[in-house]
């Protein structure tokens, strides 16, 4: 494990993988990146939930996958610093830490609609894993 890397997903998850999602896997885990700073409220949006563990396949795997994905295409040293310091803002300011992520996911070549997700000004819809071309991104 490093400090940061796609946080792993347990193995029944890991399972469901599509031929895409297994990326992923080509990097070490880490405590922290992109989708830990987005998702950090992840017990909130599945309080209630009557099955949490679809609601999570529809609701936060799909953009973990692709923030992850993200991640894997675009690391460098540079880019994990800036993801340390976004997750420290992020537990004293969330919005800000948000504002900031999104900044760098655009600076970086995200697509438009996982840059959106990562401001979770809006409540997420439920989203089918499909598999995801490989994103390229630019350096930082």
């Amino acid at each position: 494990m490093s400090l940061v890397g796609p946080r792993p997903n347990v193995p029944t998850e890991v399972a469901l993988y599509s031929h895409a999602e297994r990326g992923l896997l080509a990097v070490r885990p880490g405590i922290t990146d992109f989708a830990s700073i987005v998702f950090s409220d992840e017990s909130e949006i599945l309080r209630g939930s009557k099955d949490p563990d679809r609601d999570y396949n529809l609701l936060i795997r799909p953009w973990k996958s692709r923030l992850g994905l993200h991640y894997v295409a675009v690391r460098s040293a540079p880019l994990d610093v800036r993801l340390i310091l976004l997750t420290v803002l992020a537990a004293v300011a969330r919005t800000r830490a948000l504002r900031t992520l999104q900044q760098l996911l655009e600076r970086t070549g995200a697509p438009a609609e996982v840059v959106c997700v990562a401001g979770r000004s809006e409540r997420l819809r439920p989203t089918l894993p499909r598999a995801w071309p490989r994103q390229i991104g630019r350096s930082i």
